[in-house]
């Protein structure tokens, strides 16, 4: 196995022997392979595309795979000095898992699918499956906007895809027309993503401009890539550059491109006035053909400028507006969500009095609003949300960053607000205090508290048990109540934080109309749901 390449990548490798400029020869375990080097199709930043064609043997050959394939060719040592050493194996790693359906055949209707590789001394080739119809960039530029529904059928697959990539922890970082190849058009459109993981970790040692200016484009760029990134947390410009959030921004702008057939920020100073909020989306088609609400409202949201407001991939998939596709698309070939063990007693859902409001279950920070298109949509766009949701902690506030989502057990308790000042110790129901005990020692010590005061529907702030229960000794003031025990704890935050904000987000995915807001103290509630609650209370903080 070669050094540094893990065996995922290794058994992928093509044994070739070069003959260039005219073709190439692979040697297999049972037959060599000859290809024919053909035109090029592709150029840009990160390497070369050219069409090949197999070469046939005899006529009696049994072949099955591809006759034609697109190989790119991209070199080890980049031209410009500058742009720094590029991590091929890196690229390899990411390209090999999303673009096989052998590692994970869901992965494959989303992802140019990937036959091999192979290098010599100073460049590596990534032999694809070619698809003739093109990319993206050159469909838009030669034809009519699209209608809403064919851009909901390719921005459906895109998130489908990102959600996927962020799942297993990888961000594409730069998602874009060009990298999206055409496999089928109208009347059901087919696209897949290509060049994976490129911008990702491709350049080592330059700054995230370079990098972006080297294999991005200006409009498809997140904020926060440019600098552009209101930087009062405390958190460092160049990790929030990176976060799985600007592939989200790369779709909303797909999408309000296709559907307008035109840049939407052609200049520089139009993209920086959007930005800081002194220039609006402008949604107008043609002859004053206006997109509807359900459209504006969903390329709005992925178009937040500030990148812990955008949904993530999970979420904008449970959107009103990519109902269309979803329905289209049936069979739909994305991940099943398991069953789910039954839930507890004490997880079980309250009272008629604390049953799901009524009120739209998509509100989300600020004003935005995501329409529910009944119950069932109510249901499972919660479950989707929450079932799968990445928990990119880079984005929440600093004050957060130390939570392990994994392992904690996290309890909506309710405490008046004069109890801030009381940092150090707290007590409760003896119930309520089993729970968290319990909780305290399965979780190895990571228990956090979102404290409310229900009367006036809001959280009055975050904190973390900083020790187990003291069963011997019990504040006074609780004796006569017949409570039993003490622990101490540190606030994270003492943002306060109204319900309207948050009334979406469930206790777990198993209850989804259970919501965090309405549960018993010492609930315990999903990594996926407290996560959407420290998203908001950041959001809140850096207002």
């Amino acid at each position: 196995m070669a050094e540094g390449i893990s065996e995922l990548v290794n058994s992928s490798r093509l044994v070739t022997e070069f003959y260039l400029p005219n073709f190439v020869v692979h040697h297999l375990e049972t037959v060599n392979e000859i290809w024919d080097l053909r035109e090029e199709i592709g150029y840009g930043g990160s390497g070369v595309v050219r069409k090949e064609e197999r070469r046939v043997h005899s006529s009696g050959e049994k072949y099955q795979g591809p006759m034609v394939r697109a190989v790119k060719q991209m070199r080890k040592v980049p031209q410009n000095p500058d742009q720094g050493q590029w991590n091929y194996r890196a690229e390899l790693e990411a390209v090999v898992k999303f673009s096989q359906p052998e590692v994970c055949k869901h992965y494959d209707p989303f992802f140019v699918r990937t036959f091999g590789w192979f290098e010599n001394q100073e460049s590596v080739f990534l032999a694809m499956e070619y698809l003739p119809s093109s990319d993206l960039e050159k469909f838009r530029r030669s034809s009519p906007p699209l209608s809403e529904f064919d851009t909901s059928l390719i921005v459906w697959q895109l998130i489908q895809g990102v959600r996927h990539m962020h799942d297993a922890g990888f961000a594409h970082r730069d998602l874009k027309p060009g990298n999206i190849l055409i496999a089928s058009t109208s009347p059901i459109w087919h696209v897949k993503i290509a060049d994976f993981g490129i911008s990702k970790q491709a350049m080592q040692g330059v700054t995230r401009f370079h990098t972006m200016r080297i294999f991005g484009t200006l409009g498809y760029m997140a904020p926060e890539v440019l600098g552009y990134y209101a930087n009062n947390t405390g958190i460092n410009n160049t990790t929030i550059a990176y976060t799985m959030s600007v592939d989200i921004w790369a779709v909303g702008v797909i999408a309000m491109t296709l559907l307008l057939g035109r840049d939407i920020f052609p200049l520089p100073g139009d993209y920086a006035k959007y930005v800081f909020g002194q220039r609006a989306l402008d949604f107008a088609r043609g002859q004053g053909e206006v997109l509807t609400d359900d459209c504006q409202d969903f390329i709005a949201a992925l178009l937040a400028a500030d990148p812990i407001l955008r949904p993530t991939a999970a979420a904008a998939l449970a959107h009103p507006w990519l109902m269309q596709a979803t329905e289209a698309t049936e069979p739909s070939p994305v991940r099943e969500i398991p069953d789910s063990e039954a839930d507890s007693d004490e997880d079980s859902a309250p009272s008629d009095s604390l049953q799901p409001s009524t009120k739209n279950p998509w509100a989300t920070i600020g004003s935005r609003t995501w329409p529910s298109k009944g119950s069932k949509t109510y249901s499972d766009a919660l479950l989707t949300k929450f079932k799968y949701l990445w928990l990119d902690i880079i984005l929440l506030s600093p004050k957060f960053h130390t939570i392990e989502f994994e392992k904690v057990c996290l309890s909506p308790c309710p405490l008046a607000s004069q109890w801030h000042d009381l940092t150090a110790v707290w007590t409760s129901s003896q119930r309520v205090n089993k729970i968290l005990d319990k909780g305290y020692r399965t979780s190895e010590g990571h228990v956090v508290l979102f404290f409310s005061v229900i009367g006036s529907r809001r959280f009055c702030g975050v904190a973390q048990m900083t020790s187990a229960l003291d069963w011997e000794n019990t504040d006074p003031h609780w004796v006569e109540d017949v409570w039993q025990g003490r622990f101490t704890l540190a606030w994270l935050s003492h943002t306060e934080l109204s319900f309207d904000l948050v009334n979406h987000v469930p206790v777990k995915e198993t209850t989804p109309g259970f919501r965090a807001i309405a549960c018993y103290d010492g609930t315990e509630i999903s990594p996926g749901s407290a996560y959407e609650l420290l998203r908001v209370f950041s959001a809140a903080e850096r207002r």
